[in-house]
């Protein structure tokens, strides 16, 4: 495979976005036609290039079974592809707006104009997904593009580069690498829209950075994704889709359950049902070969240190894959603490990995005040049988999404807007919303023939003032 060589100077990065906005500015309305022709080479490169892929995210993250990747980041990529050529038409018509009866005769719409040069600031967690992802939205919306990969996934970037170029080329796509100073220096650049994924602490810089020229932003962020255990709930299937959301990818996933309330009544035979799924998904423990390594030490020794302060706290901390080692060749077996403090850094942080905090309640309304008093979340599961506990956590917590029996589905499907609100990220992407995301709406407004208006110039003195003033509720 030749590899395209990587953008990692500030030098290199700045040539790099003239290329692009001289790209936009001899095109800046790319018709359909295009769009969807620079969508259907992505999908073909990235589909010609699978198996280079899946060994590209083995290899940075030391362990990653190439079903779980391919389940993780490719499935649901080739759906935002499909999803985005089939609805592209109906996205692009201008959509048809009222006009006052002041201004008739006349005709209005929104225009859905692209913006100009996105800029993708990309993670370590989902290198593929969450870089191609946004990118997707903003070629539908006829964008050019740079991307700022992550520093810690080198071979899938390798990969990911020649994907681009083989399918768009560099009058579209601008593939850009290295570590915290170039990302830095990225999102000080001026952008006609800017998207970051990654952590809250990130997000605060890139918002300061992006102010510099007024760079409109997504940030897609993390927090404290709870699930919530109602009284009603199936416990064996709550745990079911719990080690579903929270083993896949080690842990490491923006929108994995982070802790878990549930009546105190109900967490033991909740804990021996985690055990039972577990022991089925892994049985040789984290020595098993479908359990997924935490990307470097970095990580790990961060995880290690949360269990080590609190234990010392005196919190409980089970090791709920017994089967083997505690930890081995980058993995850390899932563990649950319970009840852990406020205080301690396991519940201030977000976790992104396999470590689950259990806290127990009496009454619903105590664990619904608790998810309220907190930054608001990019995700809530909520397990339950009664409509009453849907409806109460659809009108009062407020998160990026909410999930009724079920975790982390809602990344994969196409047609939803994916996004947060306060810590947990502002605007969306995905489906319609990310196309709008990525598009100027601009308003206009035909006027034809003589208008009343033009009677209503100075001098204000006259009769027909005098009439406005009287009737003009009725405007």
């Amino acid at each position: 495979m030749n590899t395209t060589p990587a953008i990692s100077s500030k030098e290199g990065i700045h040539l790099a976005l003239s290329r692009l906005k001289s790209a936009t500015q001899k095109t800046p309305f790319p018709l359909a036609e295009e769009r969807q022709q620079c969508l259907t080479r992505l999908q073909a490169a990235l589909m010609g290039h699978e198996t280079s892929l899946l060994d590209a995210l083995q290899k940075d993250f030391g362990h990653r079974t190439h079903e779980e990747s391919r389940l993780l980041e490719l499935v649901p990529l080739i759906g935002e592809i499909k999803h985005a050529k089939r609805h592209l038409a109906k996205w692009m018509k201008p959509s048809k707006r009222k006009v006052h009866i002041s201004t008739l005769p006349a005709s209005a719409q929104v225009f859905y104009q692209p913006k100009g040069v996105v800029g993708i600031i990309s993670p370590w967690n989902y290198p593929v997904l969450l870089s191609l992802g946004p990118l997707v939205g903003a070629l539908a919306a006829g964008n050019r593009v740079m991307m700022k990969l992550s520093e810690f996934c080198p071979e899938t970037n390798r990969v990911l580069r020649n994907i681009v170029t083989q399918a768009l080329g560099e009058s579209w796509v601008e593939v850009i690498e290295g570590e915290a100073e170039i990302a830095n220096e990225f999102s000080l650049m001026p952008f006609d829209h800017l998207l970051f994924t990654g952590s809250t602490s990130v997000g605060h810089i890139i918002m300061r950075n992006a102010a510099e020229h007024l760079t409109p932003i997504t940030l897609e962020l993390g927090g404290k994704s709870p699930l919530l255990v109602a009284p009603s709930a199936d416990l064996r299937d709550t745990a079911k889709k719990l080690v579903f959301g929270k083993a896949l990818n080690a842990g490491q996933t923006c929108v994995a359950p982070d802790y878990v309330m549930c009546h105190s009544d109900q967490k033991q035979t909740l804990i021996d049902y985690i055990k039972q799924e577990l022991a089925d998904y892994y049985p040789e423990g984290v020595l098993s070969p479908d359990y997924t390594s935490l990307i470097n030490v970095r990580q790990l020794d961060r995880l290690k240190g949360y269990l080590e302060q609190a234990r010392v706290a005196g919190v409980v901390c089970e090791n709920l894959m017994p089967q083997g080692p505690e930890e081995s060749n980058g993995k850390l077996a899932l563990h649950v603490l319970h009840q852990p403090d406020d205080e301690l850094r396991v519940m201030q942080d977000e976790i992104f990995g396999p470590l689950l905090p259990i806290l127990i309640y009496s009454e619903m309304s105590e664990a619904l005040s608790y998810i309220q008093q907190r930054p608001r979340p990019l995700a809530m599961y909520l397990f339950t049988q009664q409509n009453d506990d849907q409806k109460r956590c659809e009108e009062n917590i407020a998160s990026g999404s909410l999930v009724i029996n079920h975790t982390l589905v809602q990344v994969a499907q196409a047609d939803l807007p994916f996004g947060g609100i306060g810590a947990s990220g502002m605007g969306a992407y995905h489906a319609e919303e990310g196309f709008r995301t990525f598009s100027h709406c601009k308003s206009v407004l035909r006027k034809r023939g003589p208008n009343v208006l033009t009677l209503l110039r100075p001098p204000y003195r006259r009769r027909i003032h005098r009439l406005v003033a009287k009737f003009w509720t009725f405007l």
